[in-house]
């Protein structure tokens, strides 16, 4: 009562992305609901003008590397900072947001909801100093101390094009910029967990999806291995679990920033556990037929449909 009718629907299930965007473009689908690239939301743009409308919005969705702590050297946290200094992610973000669906310079929550760190607080973290010479100055003397000068090692990757395929592209080229000589290993995406689960890896891309912005939902996954399966890291940090209760159950707003904060600077920083990538970014550009559709920060929210209608 009160809303539109809609009699009912046809979903198309197609992998391939620019069979999606012709799709759109020749008015065979109204939507498609994860998000498109910049690229393909310009082609759609230049293609039909008015006849689509373009929602974005950040997404709470970020690629990950995960460094097996049980492999060496990457038992040696000198190892894993450096693999994070070596990352350029301002020039990484200009550069790969016009290709892919990534964007922000991002470190445990979503840039600019309640919980982010600001900025400025960001860029002492280890990686996200805007001295890109003097950190990877910082890089290569700690793979020098650790004996690690020229390390080679295998880079799993998820065999999902975007965005895995250009930031995989991009991280490497990044460590080879301190001397490390990186090969890329992509395993088909529904058999990507098992090497995960069992730990078969040096190196691999991993990823964190939330559906609601929260610090409980997103940071769990950084919690000790014992307690949490889905730590592709295998480290046991009772430091960080500490932390992540004292978060969860805080009241008060600052008291809990203060917590995340401390949080995201051990995890990052400190012991350089994981490494973050760049926040996702999403674009959805559909039909100017569609009504009633609001974009979200997550590809889980709003796929009911029951308040969707067609202007036809």
């Amino acid at each position: 009562k009160g809303k539109p009718y809609l009699d009912g629907y046809r979903a198309l299930f197609i992998s391939s992305s620019s069979a999606q965007v012709a799709a759109i473009r020749g008015e065979r689908a109204h939507i498609q609901f994860r998000g498109f690239s910049p690229a393909e939301r310009d082609t759609l743009k230049t293609a039909l003008g008015d006849k689509i409308t373009v929602q974005e919005s950040p997404w709470d969705c970020i690629l990950l590397v995960a460094m097996n702590h049980e492999k060496k050297p990457f038992d040696d946290k000198r190892v894993r900072r450096a693999l994070t200094l070596a990352l350029d992610r301002y020039e990484g973000s200009k550069a790969l947001s016009k290709i892919a669906i990534v964007k922000e310079v991002a470190g445990v929550q979503v840039p600019g909801t309640p919980y982010a760190t600001p900025p400025d607080e960001l860029a002492k973290l280890a990686g996200y100093g805007r001295d890109i010479n003097a950190s990877r100055a910082e890089a290569r003397r700690l793979l020098k101390e650790a004996g690690a000068e020229g390390l080679s090692f295998t880079f799993k990757n998820r065999g999902i094009p975007m965005p895995y395929e250009p930031v995989a592209v991009w991280l490497i080229d990044q460590w080879r910029q301190v001397g490390l000589n990186v090969k890329q290993e992509v395993v088909e995406a529904a058999a990507y967990y098992t090497p995960l689960k069992k730990g078969d890896f040096e190196v691999a891309m991993d990823f964190q999806c939330g559906y609601i912005v929260e610090p409980d939902l997103d940071l769990y996954k950084f919690t000790s291995r014992s307690r949490n399966p889905s730590n592709y890291g295998f480290y046991d940090d009772k430091v960080l679990d500490d932390l992540y209760q004292k978060q969860s159950r805080a009241q008060d707003l600052e008291e809990r920033k203060k917590f995340v904060r401390d949080f995201e600077k051990r995890l990052l920083d400190e012991e350089a556990h994981y490494i973050m990538t760049l926040q996702w970014h999403r674009i959805i550009p559909h039909s100017s037929k569609v009504h009633g559709w609001q974009i979200t920060p997550s590809h889980y929210l709003n796929n009911m449909l029951d308040t969707v209608w067609l202007a036809q």
